[in-house]
């Protein structure tokens, strides 16, 4: 029964595993939803006692995340529980699961990067506390252990407005030409480019809007309806240069769809053999060719984004329009991304001034 405390709330009590667990809410119902709710993610947890392993919860916890994480992420977690979590450490229970455990784990991995290993330790953290949450565990033994010193970030690499000239040059084929094109003009992400649609382009209005990607998910291509963030879904102006690449591989597309037997109508704007997503691994293979081949090898796919980024600020493009196209979630990131192009905005400046003055 539902009693009003003397703050307002409303309280409601449950007995598990012989413990008293109260819960409350504004009003009686929300109180009784709150409990309800609790006890329904107990029953969805096998053998919620003293006795679950590592692996088991880890298995529920990854149903908890299924609908509040991107599908990207949700795929990055059960990679990491799957290749490193669970080998290791899934057999010992939960309950039983020390710091010891955890830093031997982290040892494991030391042939792997830092970064690795660090994620690694975020998840672990994230799994235990909510067990912790839960009361299956008094404390979170992964806080105990400390992150790997982080590497050096790589530097950020950017071609010059003659080097992406070149780096275009060099592709006959009109596919691989536009996607690059695309690429360097737009700044979008490589799974946003091979999640386009020709719905998502209006060659009229000469924009084109991001709604969906392409990731890899266990050795499979797939079309994933989100983003990587809200801020992500945004709408992008085109360049007449890069409307008129677009429309030559319409062409060129649409003559491949009805040669293709069994074609996969994706409406994809850069299809792979038989209309199916294409392998995002392998045009970061194409890119990489095409680098090296202009004496760039350290140049990779995501640089074609930086190089977007970085040739519009200097071209005196505002910061906040720059964030716009990146799908930034925030003014601040792109503002500390790109913080090596303000000396040459202040450069600019002042030739500015002293024209003006």
């Amino acid at each position: 029964m539902a009693k009003k405390r003397a703050d307002g709330r409303y309280q409601v009590s449950k007995l598990i595993n012989g413990k008293r667990k109260y819960f409350y809410g504004t009003t009686k119902k929300a109180a009784i939803a709150e409990r309800d709710a609790y006890v329904e993610s107990l029953a969805q947890c096998a053998n919620y006692d003293n006795t679950i392993t590592t692996e088991r919860w880890c298995e529920y916890w990854i149903r908890l995340k299924t609908d509040t994480v991107s599908q990207n992420t949700l795929s990055s977690y059960q990679y990491i529980i799957k290749t490193y979590i669970v080998p290791f450490i899934g057999s010992i229970r939960l309950v039983e699961l020390s710091a010891l455990n955890v830093r031997a784990l982290m040892d494991s991995m030391s042939h792997l990067s830092a970064r690795t290993i660090s994620y690694t330790l975020t998840v672990l953290r994230a799994i235990l506390k909510q067990a912790v949450m839960d009361e299956i565990i008094s404390k979170n033994v992964a806080t105990l252990v400390k992150k790997p010193k982080q590497e050096r970030k790589r530097e950020m690499v950017t071609l010059s407005k003659e080097e992406v000239e070149t780096f275009l040059e060099q592709i006959d084929d009109v596919e691989w030409h536009a996607l690059f094109k695309l690429a360097f003009t737009t700044g979008l992400r490589r799974s946003e480019i091979l999640g386009l649609t020709w719905d998502d382009v209006n060659l009229k209005q000469k924009t084109l809007t991001v709604n969906q990607t392409v990731l890899r998910i266990d050795e499979v291509t797939t079309i994933s309806k989100t983003t990587k963030n809200s801020s992500s879904r945004r709408s992008i102006s085109l360049d007449d240069k890069t409307i008129a690449e677009l429309l030559k591989l319409r062409t060129c597309v649409d003559k491949r769809r009805l040669k293709a037997p069994n074609w996969r109508n994706n409406n994809l704007v850069f299809p792979g053999k038989f209309g199916n997503p294409r392998d995002p691994a392998k045009v970061s293979l194409k890119c990489k060719k095409f680098a090296t081949a202009i004496g760039r090898p350290d140049f990779t796919m995501h640089d074609t984004r930086h190089t977007h980024a970085t040739l519009l600020l200097e071209a005196g493009v505002n910061f906040k329009v720059v964030q716009m196209r990146l799908g930034h979630s925030s003014y601040q990131q792109t503002m500390d991304t790109y913080s090596h192009v303000t000396p040459i905005m202040e450069a600019d400046v002042v030739e500015k001034i002293s024209n003006i003055f």
